[in-house]
């Protein structure tokens, strides 16, 4: 498993919180931490706010320097900590630079504390890691106990997962009932990979049971006639209309699978639309079709599998190429792991593609509204590699920021509650349950400061 780098910002000192709301008043707590970077009670610290986006050197036509950016001076207080307040006005990553001030010395820079100010429809969101494309052993092809699997991407920094195993939603059912009896922070979803009416069709299914209480797949299978009947009406309305390029039976099959995923409250995935099955698994004028009229909520973007690979590529320059034409789809990632090991190969593409969603809670609800507002980020994070993140220039800048500031000590505090979801389920959920509840808190408390949920003493 990849570790995370570690900041010399994160780990000598801290800043809570991390995350204000543009044109709020927010009140920031920095300290030292150990003795060598105690703050000294009394001693007098400046800070500079130095925006990321509004370089001074474009207004002075000269090469910038720090000190000709707004500051502020505070005192220490008696518990090494220095307390002020800033309203900032423009969405972006600022760097707050803290300066020892001396009489008898130059300014000695301490630390820069990167922080990132959000319009308000941001600030209210909560970022999320997560999965919506992955398989366990209820896969014909498919490896590992569901609910192990789960305790794997927890222990990796996830906080949602969709377990998607071919043709039925049972991996995915199987894992959030074990969650019931062995609760934690991973979100699980409702997931099924969906293949309807052969493997050619690549779609994900995610939060959506049919009224037998089942997937997509295996409603069909009960339904043959009755579907095949729907279908064939779908591609005999769609005719008239379906632009060159599209074919009317292969769109209504698609169609068919993503109405019936909406009409069941759930979110309707392309499954890597340019992976080679012989060919491309989703024609390009099929791709812009769908995505055009909305019949589709997300598609994955980049996906596992293979680092590198064309596919991947080939359907990040077409997303961007259809934004620029004013076609948005939520971008998503996905691994579409096969099973969970730490070294890649085709079959564990395991944390090597994954989606950052914004959303206002972890719930399905939540999951969904982030999606259908585009609320979502597509990342590829190959090992020894650095991240590529896909989506919004916004979201974009957040994403690279959240990934640099926070994820680092989120993740290490999610390895140690997945590992306790492993061992208290392998010990019959008797064992570990005090320590579970203890290590959730802390993750729940510690992404509360960073965000500005609660304040910082």
């Amino acid at each position: 498993m990849k570790m995370p780098h570690r900041n010399p910002a994160l780990f000598q000192y801290e800043l809570f919180p991390r995350v204000s709301c543009v044109e709020v008043p927010c009140v920031f707590t920095a300290r030292g931490l150990g003795k060598e970077c105690a703050l000294l009670p009394g001693e007098t610290y400046r800070i500079y706010i130095i925006p990321q986006e509004e370089n001074i050197s474009a207004v002075t036509l000269e090469i910038s320097e720090y000190r000709r950016y707004p500051s502020l001076d505070v005192r220490a207080s008696e518990d090494g900590a220095v307390r002020f307040t800033l309203t900032l006005g423009r969405e972006q990553i600022y760097t707050l630079r803290l300066v020892r001030l001396s009489e008898s010395e130059p300014e000695n820079t301490l630390c820069d504390f990167r922080v990132f100010c959000a319009g308000p429809d941001l600030f209210e969101r909560t970022p999320m890691r997560g999965n919506t494309h992955c398989h366990t052993m209820f896969s014909p092809d498919g490896h590992e106990d569901p609910y192990l699997a789960a305790a794997y991407y927890r222990q990796a920094g996830f906080d949602f997962l969709a377990i998607t195993d071919h043709h039925t939603a049972d991996g995915s059912l199987e894992a959030i009932r074990a969650s019931e009896e062995i609760p934690s922070g991973l979100s699980l979803y409702i997931g099924e990979e969906v293949h309807v009416p052969n493997p050619y069709i690549h779609a994900v299914n995610i939060g959506a049971l049919t009224e037998e209480g089942c997937g997509l797949d295996r409603y069909y299978q009960n339904h043959r006639e009755e579907v095949k009947e729907e279908v064939s009406r779908i591609a005999a309305e769609s005719f008239s209309f379906l632009p060159y390029g599209i074919e009317p039976m292969d769109y209504a099959w698609r169609k068919w699978i993503a109405d019936t995923i909406h009409r069941h409250g759930g979110i309707a995935v392309l499954a890597h639309p340019f992976w080679e099955y012989e060919a491309h698994n989703t024609r390009d004028d099929m791709f812009r079709y769908l995505s055009k009229e909305g019949i589709y909520d997300a598609a994955e973007i980049v996906h596992g599998q293979e680092p590198g690979c064309p596919d991947a590529n080939m359907q990040i320059a077409f997303w961007n190429e259809m934004r620029a034409d004013g076609i948005f789809l939520a971008p998503v990632g996905a691994d579409d792991a096969h099973r969970r090991v730490f070294d890649w190969d085709y079959d564990s593409s395991f944390n090597e593609a994954y989606t950052i969603l914004f959303a206002k809670d972890p719930s399905f609800d939540g999951f969904a509204e982030a999606i259908r507002g585009g609320y979502s980020a597509a990342v590829e994070s190959y090992e020894g590699a650095p991240e590529h993140v896909i989506s919004t220039y916004r979201l974009t800048k957040y994403t690279l920021f959240l990934l640099d500031q926070y994820f680092p000590e989120h993740d290490a505090l999610c390895f140690e509650e997945g590992r306790l979801m492993r061992s208290t389920y392998l010990d019959g959920g008797s064992k570990n349950r005090e320590g579970q509840k203890h290590i959730s808190e802390r993750i729940g408390k510690y992404a509360a400061h960073f965000f500005g949920r609660i304040t910082t003493t």
